[in-house]
């Protein structure tokens, strides 16, 4: 009986959390790079097919940068309806949470799911950018979905968990490996990381080098070798110059000591009473390499041109991880009221930003429909011009929509040109 009411309130708990990520992907309107990625590179005509894709990725790594498989997945939901794109965002987000309890020993554990669940939204500084925005989820959440399941037959390996071996199995992981390396200049090389270290305990504990293993790391670097190696990367880089270097990593330390800091202190909280609780060796190691790869992730920026808030997208996933395998070893090391006490800070944190953020999803979604039908008056009217208003969240809960007040700088040409006016004009409001 305890089981069948476990694995239905599984189900609910799932089932709640692609209801409202759906809700509030709906709510989220296109911006920016949406509006640009409904044409193609090249000749700037709408995409309608997905044979014009190749050729606009082609010329997109050329100019703007490496990513086309992932761009050229945006390229090839843009041509659909958005409520596809609604639909498979609210699917990865529960795929996400999946992946995190494979991860753990008990798969059937709420709590803890629940807990992770609150965690990622709690810490993430940039969610609506990450997890709702049609171009940014693709390139953050979804690319963290695929790194997690490059990294699955490696941590199984290193935990020494059964595994089923077919040809089929082999090829998607191949298939997968290559892609994990293309995603993103970052998140990539985070994955690349943990699986070469997974790889390596692995090789050091049994005395031998799995063949498969060996050759999802040689495609998974072959991948972020194709992705570095696009001609646009080089202009996207920051400066080389070493000093430039550690003065842009001292700045993102002290980024995220700010926006994480609380974050790590949980992941060393955890890490403490696990070790007290004498946890599983190998479970605490795989939290270590992934609280590294997610550090890695960051430091990869010290040569980026810039970092935002969305960058923090891999470390916080991967970190989140961490935490969540460690609470599972350092469970038992806990007292009745230090769980309590540590249930009702997260439960505080998380009420407090899901208040807000929920009030300005609201109010973003709000806004996009006046813009929608102001935009749609001056279609039917046969008025070319218009001025939209800018909105920029008060949390990094929603999407913010930004205009230029030139109508010749982006993104205002491709906001012109996706509904057919002639100039755009942007103003942020009194």
């Amino acid at each position: 009986m305890d089981r069948l009411f476990e694995r239905k309130s599984r189900i609910l708990f799932l089932a709640l959390v692609f209801c409202w990520m759906l809700a509030v992907t709906w709510m989220s309107p296109m911006a920016a790079d949406d509006f640009s990625y409904c044409f193609a590179w090249g000749d700037n005509a709408r995409v309608t097919s997905i044979a014009q894709i190749p050729r606009s990725m082609a010329i997109h790594r050329e100019i703007t940068n490496g990513r086309v498989f992932t761009h050229g997945l945006v390229q090839l939901l843009l041509i659909h309806p958005k409520g596809l794109f609604n639909l498979l965002n609210a699917g990865n987000a529960v795929l996400l949470l999946l992946l995190f309890a494979r991860h753990l020993e008990d798969r059937r554990r709420l709590p803890l799911l629940a807990a992770a669940a609150a965690l990622l939204f709690t810490f993430q500084p940039a969610f609506g950018e990450v997890s709702l925005w049609l171009t940014g989820a693709v390139n953050y959440s979804w690319g963290v979905s695929l790194f997690l399941l490059f990294l699955l037959p490696y941590t199984a390996d290193w935990l020494d968990l059964p595994r089923r071996r077919a040809w089929w199995k082999t090829a998607l992981f191949l298939c997968l490996s290559f892609l994990a390396g293309t995603w993103s200049e970052s998140g990539s090389l985070a994955a690349l990381f943990a699986a070469c270290c997974l790889a390596g305990l692995t090789a050091r504990r049994t005395r031998r080098l799995d063949g498969q293993a060996v050759f999802g790391l040689l495609l998974c670097a072959a991948g972020y070798i194709f992705l570095m190696t696009a001609p646009a990367t080089g202009g996207r880089a920051g400066s080389t110059d070493l000093a430039a270097a550690l003065a842009n990593f001292l700045g993102i330390a002290l980024e995220t000591l700010r926006r994480l800091g609380l974050l790590y202190l949980l992941w060393a909280l955890c890490f403490a009473l696990a070790l007290r609780a004498k946890g599983e060796g190998r479970r605490i190691e795989l939290a270590v390499v992934l609280l590294l790869a997610g550090l890695g992730a960051l430091a990869a920026y010290s040569f980026a041109l810039y970092f935002t808030g969305r960058h923090f997208c891999t470390t916080v996933f991967f970190t989140v991880l961490s935490v969540m395998i460690l609470l599972e070893q350092a469970l038992p090391a806990f007292g009745k009221w230090p769980r309590r006490a540590l249930c009702g800070a997260l439960a505080l944190l998380f009420c407090a930003r899901f208040a807000f953020g929920m009030l300005d999803i609201a109010v973003i979604c709000q806004k996009s429909l006046a813009r929608e039908a102001l935009i749609r008056d001056a279609v039917a009217q046969g008025i070319g011009e218009v001025r939209l208003e800018s909105y920029v969240p008060r949390s990094g809960c929603s999407v913010a929509f930004t205009l230029s007040p030139s109508p010749d700088e982006w993104p205002n040409y491709s906001v012109a040109d996706y509904y057919g006016l002639d100039r755009v004009y942007g103003y942020f409001p009194e």
